[in-house]
């Protein structure tokens, strides 16, 4: 069978996106897993600490999230720089990135005293506000690293090598795993710090997946030099507005994104104790399906940079469509185990004194989010490629328009009419459709195929 027609060995066909996508499957997977334990072992802790982790992390980033998504942003840059055969200059624009991260460093911690006063204009008081603080504290200390990481972590996924990423991730979720435990419980020798050594753990993990991709970058380009990543360390002025012109759209409409589904997180935390801890549960378990689709996104955006970088818009399509299917199955199979067995995944949960009620909630928000995977998946894909064009403004746009109706028709719903978790829990899964057809329908438009980030003379 000709290799243009066979789905799998054709270019940007089953092969060629699993050969990319299952490291970073394998890789985010962990971090969801990362995710899942740490909660488990804060619930063991019985008391706030679960809920307020994930309320502490998701104000962390909301907080940073545009500087996060501009030093991933550079995967675009290096995948099209490839796609074009300018490798001389990946070197230069990963380091822009790693700048950038590095000066938001003292801005991250300058925001600690403005921003945990959120949770106390949402309503939350006593040890939950105390332990959100804590953590949303602590956590500040780890943010540049993720900039700085995402940038580092942008050399190898916009050449396609994401086995690299697979490597550093997994071994450094299973260090996390491990000091977690042990700094929460005060094990081997540690000591017991509780949700605060959850928060130290993560941070010391993050600055040393950072350091190991800066290791590995300069060593896979010590022999040849063909990236110029030595050479490439110096501030670029130019380069970096470059970055940050084509950078801040996307940062903004992640900006927007989490900060208003951090609202949503936070109205729910006001309601009860069984609805905030049912949808921290609910969300965590929605990770298992929702970071690993991040990472099958993060190969569509390099691929489709790489093949418009390359003049081949038709990859560029293949490569999406391929995802699609590729996502579509893998959330398929969560979502029907959701449907299907919800109280298998409760049982690691399960505490002294876990009600009834807390179970029947937890059951019923898992189902809603085995109803929207399909439409969250797709969205994540449309958008991915959207992002590898470099159509970040019409994204931004979107979720400017979309992502605000989830706190505003919840707070209307719980403040003007009495509903309750379930009300919060429909606006979801009506917004996540909504991001759906936006970006499908911008998808197959096709204005992005004639879209590009580098400079035009170099293609």
């Amino acid at each position: 069978m000709d290799n243009n027609t066979n789905w799998w060995t054709r270019p940007c066909g089953g092969v060629d996106v699993l050969r990319q996508a299952i490291p970073l499957i394998i890789s985010f997977g962990s971090t969801s897993l990362m995710n899942f334990t740490d909660r488990m072992f804060l619930m063991w802790l019985q008391d706030d600490s679960m809920t307020a982790s994930w309320h502490g992390g998701m104000l962390l980033w909301s907080a940073v999230a545009i500087p996060v998504a501009i030093g991933a942003f550079v995967t675009t840059f290096v995948a099209q720089y490839h796609g074009s055969n300018n490798d001389h200059r990946i070197g230069k624009i990963v380091w822009q990135g790693i700048w950038f991260g590095l000066f938001m460093f003292p801005i991250f911690l300058l925001l600690y005293e403005p921003l945990a006063k959120v949770f106390v204009w949402f309503g939350h008081d006593g040890q939950l506000l105390e332990l959100e603080r804590s953590y949303f504290f602590y956590m500040l200390f780890g943010a540049s690293a993720v900039v700085c990481g995402e940038a580092a972590a942008s050399f190898f996924r916009g050449q396609g090598k994401m086995h690299i990423e697979l490597y550093n991730n997994v071994f450094c979720v299973a260090l996390n795993i491990l000091l977690t435990y042990c700094l929460v419980f005060g094990q081997f020798g540690f000591p017991e710090w509780k949700l605060a050594g959850a928060a130290i753990a993560s941070v010391f993990c993050l600055w040393l997946r950072f350091f190991i991709y800066t290791a590995l970058i300069f060593y896979s380009d010590r022999k040849t030099q063909r990236f110029q990543v030595a050479g490439g360390t110096r501030f670029d002025f130019t380069l970096m507005r470059r970055l940050l012109y084509f950078g801040l759209p996307a940062g903004l409409y992640v900006s927007i994104d989490t900060l208003t589904f951090t609202a949503f997180v936070l109205l729910i935390g006001g309601i009860g104790q069984a609805e905030r801890d049912a949808s921290t549960i609910a969300f965590t378990l929605n990770s298992l399906t929702y970071i690993p689709l991040t990472g099958i996104g993060i190969v569509v955006s390099s691929m489709v940079g790489n093949q418009l970088g390359n003049n081949r818009p038709d990859l560029a399509r293949r490569a999406t469509v391929t995802a699609l299917i590729i996502g579509c199955l893998y959330s398929g199979c969560f979502g029907l185990a959701f449907i299907i067995f919800p109280d298998l995944f409760l049982l690691p949960f399960a505490v002294a004194g876990w009600s009834a009620e807390l179970q029947d909630m937890s059951v019923l928000l898992i189902r809603f989010v085995a109803l929207y995977l399909f439409f969250d998946t797709c969205a994540v894909i449309c958008m991915s490629t959207l992002r590898g064009a470099g159509d970040t403004m019409f994204i931004a746009w979107m979720v400017g328009i979309l992502a605000p109706l989830l706190p505003i028709f919840c707070a209307l719903g719980i403040y003007g009419f009495g509903f309750g978790i379930v009300w919060c829990w429909i606006v979801l899964t009506f917004v996540v459709i909504a991001y759906f057809l936006a970006f499908a329908i911008r998808y197959r438009s096709k204005v992005w195929e004639s879209m590009r980030v580098v400079e035009q003379e170099l293609l």
